[in-house]
């Protein structure tokens, strides 16, 4: 009875073992992630606040040019009416999800890493490096957005957008969303 339960033992982790998840590519390693770089945020000047105190940007000599030398996200849109949206002009348009945090620095088609704070956008035939805007038309809300990878992988989906352009879209909580896709910015392969 003993050797009985032991061979039943045995076969149980050999099942379980084989219904172990496989790589997304079989046989492939997947790539370690990158090592994570705290940057010190850049000490900003001070700079004085029209109004306040009397003082103005320019008898303080500021240059807005100077002034936050940071990188400007691209805009989000509002459009106060979904209803009035018009598809006329788009280039597609379906269903599109988001590809978020499991995806984070892994290499896109582009060859460079998804970042989930970028706004970037996965397209099966756009040129890689077009810009496009895309427009969730549940509820008018627009954002421009760079392809720099491939897919969807799902005929049910046109669009993949990054994390950070799905939040700024507010189709987080539901997944997907409608969207309209235009071509800000073609560029020729």
């Amino acid at each position: 009875m003993g050797r009985i339960l032991q061979l039943i033992g045995a076969l149980t982790l050999v099942l379980l073992a084989s219904c172990a998840p496989y790589p997304l590519y079989r046989g492939a390693v997947p790539p370690p992630p990158p090592p994570a770089v705290v940057h010190a945020a850049p000490e900003r000047p001070w700079v004085p606040v029209p109004g306040e105190d009397g003082a103005d940007l320019e008898a303080a000599g500021a240059d807005s040019t100077e002034v936050g030398a940071e990188e400007v996200p691209p805009p989000t849109f509002e459009i106060s009416d979904p209803a009035k949206i018009s598809t006329k002009h788009a280039y597609q348009v379906g269903r599109a999800s988001y590809y978020g945090k499991r995806f984070h620095g892994r290499r896109t088609a582009m060859g460079n890493t998804y970042d989930i704070s970028q706004m970037t956008a996965a397209h099966p035939r756009l040129p890689l490096g077009t810009l496009i805007k895309v427009t969730n038309l549940e509820n008018g809300r627009a954002v421009e957005v760079e392809v720099n990878d491939r897919g969807p992988f799902s005929r049910r989906r046109v669009l993949d957008v990054s994390l950070e352009a799905a939040r700024r879209l507010d189709m987080v909580r539901k997944g997907s969303a409608k969207v309209m896709i235009e071509v800000v910015e073609s560029v020729k392969q």
